[in-house]
């Protein structure tokens, strides 16, 4: 906003339609320009602008497969930043979350600040906790006033080397996984740090039918499967 203006609904009004409609950040721009409005005592409706964002429609996005995502562990050059990378993608954390992480029970991570608090993590795939050598921990030398600061360094970072999928992406995949792997929707979305509904509402979208295929062929191959009964005409 113009530092050099009288604060108006005009101005207000100015930076929510900046943002793109039916976005989250339309809906936080919203948010934030009507508790200011309120505070200078300006008459300012944000209500209206606020779009038909929901998570329950967002548009699946066309994430990555599991091997492209370790391959690129491997083309980042900056040790700090590759780490960072690859706690992500092994725990599916938020960004500014692998700056925050406990590894004394490692290959189990603890979450130990962030935006939802503390919480225990494990890695899926455990594979890659030992091959991205996250024991070794690594941090980038940045700072942030905030966990978005944090947040904001790190998808510039990899926006800069051409990361060609961003870091949110390695947090959703994390997700899908864990229901391709049968873990518990309750349990996976602890690990997240979320609600179960927000769990439900935000990843079912993303399920393609690869991700159903996988599964179905996961089951059908456990031993202990039902099995059709036998009928000897």
């Amino acid at each position: 906003m113009p530092l050099d203006q009288v604060l108006t609904a005009e101005i207000l009004r100015e930076v929510v339609l900046a943002t793109e409609p039916d976005t989250r950040t339309r809906q936080r721009f919203c948010m934030v320009t009507k508790a200011l409005a309120t505070f200078a005592g300006i008459e300012f409706d944000a209500q209206s602008y606020r779009g038909k964002y929901s998570p329950k429609h967002v548009t699946p996005r066309d994430l990555p497969d599991d091997r492209p995502i370790a391959e690129w562990y491997y083309k980042i050059s900056n040790p700090a930043w590759q780490w960072i990378y690859g706690a992500i993608a092994t725990y599916g954390l938020r960004p500014h979350e692998a700056f925050y992480l406990d590894l004394a029970d490692f290959p189990i991570v603890t979450v130990t600040e962030g935006k939802t608090g503390r919480r225990r993590v494990w890695p899926c795939y455990p594979e890659w906790a030992e091959q991205f050598n996250l024991r070794d921990r690594k941090l980038p030398a940045v700072t942030g006033r905030n966990n978005s600061e944090l947040g904001e360094r790190a998808a510039k970072y990899f926006k800069r080397v051409g990361l060609p999928f961003v870091l949110y992406d390695l947090r959703h995949c994390w997700a899908v996984r864990t229901l391709e792997f049968g873990l518990d929707i309750s349990l996976a979305s602890q690990q997240m740090g979320h609600a179960v509904q927000v769990h439900t509402d935000l990843y079912h979208a993303w399920i393609s039918e690869r991700h159903h295929q996988r599964a179905y062929e996961a089951i059908m191959m456990r031993s202990d499967r039902p099995k059709a009964p036998i009928i000897i005409p």
